[in-house]
C-alpha cells in the first residue's frame, strides 16, 4: 500500500490577481476549502497547508477542514521556501507526495489515478497531461527529498529539478482539462469559471 502526502502551496501575495486566491469562490466554497476537502476525500495519507501572507485571514477556514497547516516565515523569499517547508514536514514513512497550490484545482479522482500510477510504476515524477500539454499538481518520489530541498528562486526552482530528470518524469494522460488551469490573473480566473459552467450544463 503506498503512503503519499500532500503539500498544498498557500503563502504567496497574489500580487496578479489583486486579492488573495485562496479565498476566491470555486464550486461553493473558497478555493482554499475545495482544495483541502479534494484531498482530504482522496487516498493521501498526510496532507500540509503552507501558510504565509495574511495567514490569519485563511486559518478560519482551515479550522472548519481540521486540516494541519504550517506557517513559512520566509513566505516572502517566493514558493521554494514554502516547498522545502512543506517537505521538511512530511511523514517519515512516506512513499511519495504531491506538490499542489490553491490557484490550481484538484479533484480527488485526479489525486487518486496519479497515487495509483506511482504504485504502478514508481516513478520518481509524476505529471498529469490534457492532449499533450503538461498540468498540476507533480507527484514526487521520496526519492526526490534532498534535490529538492535544494531548490531556490535563482535556479527557477521546479523547474530545474524537471530539466535535470527529464528522462525520468511520467507524463500521465487524464480526461480533465482542468489540470491546465493556473489562475494568476482575473482573466484566469474568469476563464476557468466560464470553463467549470459548460462543463456542468454538459453534463445536465
Amino acid at each position: 500500500m503506498v503512503k503519499c502526502s500532500a503539500i498544498l502551496l498557500a503563502a504567496g501575495k497574489s500580487s496578479r490577481m489583486g486579492s488573495l486566491k485562496a479565498l476566491l469562490p470555486w464550486e461553493g466554497k473558497t478555493l482554499l476549502q475545495h482544495q483541502v476537502s479534494q484531498l482530504q476525500q482522496s487516498s493521501i495519507n498526510q496532507l500540509i497547508v503552507i501558510l504565509g501572507y495574511q495567514s490569519s485571514k485563511l486559518l478560519p477556514y482551515l479550522g472548519q477542514c481540521s486540516a494541519e497547516w504550517v506557517w513559512n516565515e520566509h513566505h516572502e523569499e517566493g514558493k521554494t521556501s514554502s516547498i522545502k517547508k512543506g517537505i521538511l514536514s512530511l511523514k517519515e514513512d512516506s512513499d511519495c507526495f504531491i506538490i499542489a497550490s490553491v490557484d490550481q484545482p484538484v479533484s480527488q479522482t485526479l489525486i487518486n489515478t496519479m497515487i495509483d500510477e506511482f504504485f504502478q510504476r514508481r516513478s520518481k515524477i509524476i505529471i498529469p497531461v490534457y492532449k499533450g500539454k503538461r498540468g498540476h499538481p507533480i507527484l514526487f518520489s521520496i526519492e526526490m527529498i534532498d534535490e529538492l530541498l535544494q531548490i531556490n528562486e535563482e535556479s527557477q526552482g521546479l523547474k530545474a529539478i524537471l530539466h535535470k530528470r527529464k528522462d525520468e518524469i511520467s507524463e500521465l494522460e487524464v480526461a480533465e482539462r482542468s489540470v491546465l488551469f493556473n489562475f494568476n490573473s482575473p482573466q484566469d480566473y474568469e476563464a476557468g469559471i466560464l470553463e467549470g459552467r459548460s462543463k456542468r450544463n454538459e453534463s445536465f
